[in-house]
C-alpha cells in the first residue's frame, strides 16, 4: 500500500455524491440497528443482544476498513516501486495523456486522469479505480455490504411489519417506494423512515449480491470488466491461479478481515498467459 502522497479522495462531483450517499447509508443503518432494532428485539440486554452488537460491529469495522483500503491503496502505473520502461515493449501501449508507456491490461481512467494497473473499472462509490492492488478490497467491500444488508433485513423484518401494519399491498408499496408513499400521504413520517431504512437494506443487498456475483465470475475466468466485454481470455490460467492473482495466496482466509495479508505474487505489469500451466504439466 502506497503512502498518502497522492490524492485518493473522490475527484468528480458525481463520485462525491455516490460516496456520501453510501457512507451516510452505512452509518444510518448502523445506528438504526443499534438504537432501534436491537432494543426492540431484546430489551433485557441478554447474551443474544450482545452477540448481535459484536457481530454487527465486526461487519461495520470490516466494511469501513475495506472502503479505506480501496481508496488508500495506490493501483496506478506511477505507484511506489513501479518503473515504466522508456521503450515500447510488445503488447504495451503508449498513453498520450500520461506521456508514458502502459503495460498490458492497464488502461487510462479519465476520472482519475492516470493509467491504472490491470484496470477493472472506476468505482463511483469510492471515487477511485479498482485495479491490480485494490481489487481484493473492492470484492471484500461488496461482500461485507451484502452480508451486512442481509443480516439487517433479517433483524428488521418483524419490527418493520409491525410499524407498517402487517404484510399487505400497502406495506409492499411503502417498502419499495417509501418516498412516494410518504408524499402521497399513505404513511406517516416515522413509518416512512422505518420503510426507508428497510428499503435501503433490501436494495443494498440486491445490488451488492449482483455486483459480487458478476465480479466473482470475472475473477473465475481471469478477466477484468473490460476483458469480459471484449471476450479476451488470454489471461485465463485456471480458476485457482485466477483467484490467487486477485485475492492472493490466502484467498480462503481474507473473508474474515480485509487486514489479513494475502500476497498476490505479481507486480501488476507481468501476467502469466493462458496455457502456461498446461504447458508445464505436459513437460
Amino acid at each position: 500500500m502506497s503512502s498518502s502522497s497522492k490524492r485518493f479522495w473522490p475527484k468528480k462531483l458525481s463520485d462525491w455524491g455516490a460516496f456520501i450517499f453510501v457512507q451516510s447509508g452505512i452509518h444510518l443503518v448502523g445506528f438504526y440497528e443499534l438504537l432501534v432494532i436491537l432494543p426492540y428485539i431484546d430489551s433485557d440486554r441478554s447474551n443474544t443482544f450482545w452477540f448481535h452488537v459484536c457481530f454487527g460491529l465486526c461487519l461495520y469495522f470490516n466494511t469501513i476498513s475495506s472502503f479505506i483500503l480501496v481508496m488508500r491503496t495506490d493501483t496506478t502505473t506511477s505507484r511506489d516501486g513501479v518503473i515504466m520502461p522508456s521503450t515500447l515493449k510488445p503488447g504495451w501501449r503508449f498513453c498520450s495523456s500520461c506521456e508514458a508507456n502502459s503495460p498490458p491490461r492497464a488502461y487510462h481512467c479519465w476520472c482519475c486522469d492516470i493509467c491504472i494497473l490491470r484496470r477493472d473499472h472506476h468505482c463511483v462509490f469510492t471515487g477511485n479505480c479498482v485495479g491490480f492492488a485494490n481489487h481484493r478490497y473492492f470484492i471484500l467491500l461488496i461482500f461485507y455490504i451484502m452480508v451486512g444488508a442481509l443480516y439487517c433485513n433479517y433483524l428488521n423484518m418483524d419490527y418493520t411489519l409491525e410499524v407498517l401494519g402487517g404484510f399487505g399491498l400497502k406495506t409492499v408499496f411503502t417498502m419499495f417506494m417509501p418516498l412516494f408513499s410518504w408524499m402521497l400521504g399513505l404513511t406517516q413520517t416515522f413509518n416512512f423512515l422505518v420503510a426507508f431504512v428497510s428499503a435501503l437494506c433490501l436494495f443494498g443487498f440486491l445490488l451488492a449480491a449482483g455486483l459480487l456475483f458478476y465480479h466473482l465470475i470475472n475473477i473465475y475466468h481471469g478477466q477484468t470488466t473490460y476483458e469480459r466485454g471484449q471476450n479476451i481470455r488470454e489471461w485465463d490460467c485456471g480458476w485457482k491461479q485466477n483467484v490467487r492473482q486477485v485475492l492472493g495466496e490466502r484467498w480462503y482466509l481474507i473473508w474474515i478481515s480485509p487486514w489479513i495479508k494475502s500476497p498476490q505474487g505479481g507486480d501488476g505489469i507481468n501476467f502469466p498467459k493462458r496455457g502456461i500451466f498446461e504447458d508445464v504439466k505436459d513437460l
